[in-house]
């Protein structure tokens, strides 16, 4: 039976952090079992040396993007829905 190996590039996006991060621990020795593919470049065991090094598989990457009628979906400005919230963000503007 084979284990679950993935390249640098690869763990890195399984773990939701980015490529150096997975290169530096690689590097301190954090990673055991990591080896160098000709073909593949560096391979890195799931189990022994992600996992091992406490490394959260499928871990988010960062902030999910805003919805279209969010705050920050409207470059940071609250779009008016009829509630009087336009009002409100004008007042709270007034104040800043």
């Amino acid at each position: 039976m084979t284990r679950p190996m993935l390249t640098q590039r690869e763990a890195a996006t399984a773990c939701g952090v980015i490529r150096s991060t997975i290169r530096r621990r690689r590097e301190a020795g954090d990673l055991r079992g990591a080896v160098q593919d000709e073909a593949w470049g560096w391979l890195i065991p799931v189990k022994e040396g992600l996992l091992a090094a406490r490394f959260r598989l499928n871990a988010p990457a960062g902030p999910d993007l805003p919805a279209a009628d969010s705050a920050a979906g409207t470059g940071g400005h609250r779009q008016e829905d009829g509630h009087g919230q336009g009002d409100d963000v004008a007042v709270l503007r007034a104040e800043l």
